[in-house]
């Protein structure tokens, strides 16, 4: 395969650079230039042929950005959050696609102890089991935010140097990688740091490919969650029920601040099982109009919010992969009776 940084010179003679996007102009990008250059024994000429065919991307920025004081936001409402990603035709998706990968994801619960609902659910609600990768070109995404976006600027920077490292350590050209309007990427949706710190070649075949490799992203997954401090065995969230005007001492949010057994004497009440022996949160989960749901989040909750930090985020993955995990049940199910009936 050609190196990265000579495909993306051919490819920057065939694609001119408008104004808006003259970054090479700009002493902040100059800055970044050099510390590549000098940090990562990158030829600064090959960072001025690659930078210099960015592309300046406002959605990118606008996507990411505050929303205007102006527009008033809308009631939170984990139904509607919820209905985006448990629908018939997701968990029919999600359902044929454990089917068709079923060993990986054996592999991957094996190797790394992460149960085969958590990934699929992930995988689900991030790209819909790859349909819905992005369609941005990264680097511009990435360069955008990281030197015009309005927030995270530091971050965006660093993201943006991790896909120049990933692109060269990789062979891969850096001016062609799709994903989201914030710089994810693949089936998985890993940032560049994330690719480079956790994904695994987990088909085998001398390559990490988050775009086109599904077991490369069930093993990534499953390396990364790992890697957050899984434990096996131990329930993700267990409902509760908390004592009439305690709510606003209890909520937490993503917050583990709660020993199980000092709550429990305040009044809170776990259904299930009895809740593990650890921290927990307690966040909630409101319907406007309805009472609101309230749940406790243990260990492997908070493993799964630091894909995304959001207590709607986690929910939505634990039950659209419980989902899958019961529509695979039900169709093995008829599939037994149906032979045991072939047989009578």
């Amino acid at each position: 395969m050609m190196s990265s940084f000579l495909l993306a010179a051919c490819l920057l003679a065939a694609q001119p650079v408008s104004a808006s996007s003259d970054y090479l102009s700009r002493a902040d990008v100059r800055s970044f230039i050099e510390s590549m250059s000098k940090e990562h024994g990158i030829a600064s000429a090959d960072l001025e042929r690659i930078l210099g065919a960015v592309r300046y991307t406002p959605a990118a920025v606008r996507l990411l950005g505050p929303v205007p004081s102006s527009v008033p936001s809308p009631a939170r409402s984990y139904a509607r959050y919820r209905a985006k990603f448990l629908t018939p035709e997701l968990i029919a998706t999600g359902s044929s696609f454990w089917s068709l990968h079923a060993k990986d994801l054996a592999r991957a619960e094996a190797q790394f102890g992460v149960p085969f609902e958590v990934i699929v659910g992930i995988l689900g609600v991030e790209t819909a089991f790859g349909q819905n990768t992005g369609s941005f070109r990264v680097i511009d995404a990435l360069a955008t935010i990281a030197f015009d976006g309005e927030r995270r600027q530091e971050y965006f920077r660093d993201e943006l140097k991790e896909l120049l490292l990933l692109a060269r350590d990789s062979k891969i050209d850096p001016l062609v990688i799709k994903g989201s309007y914030a710089g994810a990427v693949g089936l998985p949706q890993f940032m560049p740091s994330s690719y480079r710190r956790y994904a695994v070649d987990f088909d085998g075949d001398g390559a990490i490919d988050l775009l086109r490799s599904p077991a490369d992203a069930i093993g990534s997954i499953a390396s990364y969650i790992k890697a957050f401090g899984w434990v096996g065995g131990e329930p993700p969230i267990a409902p509760v029920r908390l004592a009439l005007g305690s709510e606003s001492d209890l909520v937490s949010g993503l917050e583990r601040v709660h020993d199980v057994s000092e709550v429990q004497n305040k009044g809170v009440v776990f259904s299930g099982r009895d809740p593990p022996a650890v921290l927990c949160s307690i966040f909630e989960l409101p319907t406007p109009g309805k009472p609101s749901k309230f749940v406790a989040g243990f260990t492997n909750f908070e493993v799964i919010t630091r894909y995304n930090r959001s207590t709607f985020y986690a929910s939505a993955v634990l039950e659209l992969g419980e989902a899958i995990l019961k529509a695979r049940n039900r169709v093995h199910l008829a599939s037994a009776q149906a032979n045991q009936n072939g047989l009578q």
